[in-house]
């Protein structure tokens, strides 16, 4: 359903090799968690684009633990008009990152995140930079 393509003016993204219907789960992906004091290391190397914050935790305070995520969806680009979000589902094992399709996606299309943090990125052309 998905694969990676480089993007030249943005690196690598996600993109949809088939039709995704809207509210499909596109992928389920563990996460782990690191505290937040340790975001100021990380956000210094060139993993910093790659964790994610929880929204329900950003908007209350930016102070916050960070998710890495082992899946294709840490590789989507942000976009201002997503077309996926990520659903955060914590259960006894872990903590668990949902994809989910926001509308049709057609095959061929790039699979875009509205990025919770992205008041704290430096964008380029798109890039985080």
């Amino acid at each position: 359903m998905l694969t990676v393509q480089d993007f030249p003016s943005k690196g690598r993204g996600v993109v949809a090799t088939e039709a995704i219907a809207k509210d499909t789960l596109i992928e389920r992906a563990p996460a782990a968690s690191f505290p937040a004091e340790q975001r100021t290391i990380i956000d210094s190397t060139s993993i910093a684009k790659y964790y994610f914050v929880l929204p329900s935790e950003y908007e209350e305070n930016k102070h916050v633990n960070g998710y890495f995520v082992f899946g294709l969806l840490s590789l989507c680009n942000h976009g201002d008009t997503p077309n996926a979000y990520i659903d955060w589902v914590k259960d006894d094992v872990s903590v668990w990152a949902h994809l989910i399709a926001l509308q049709e996606i057609p095959a061929g299309t790039e699979i875009l995140l509205l990025y919770t943090n992205a008041d704290e990125y430096s964008f380029n052309n798109g890039t985080i930079s």
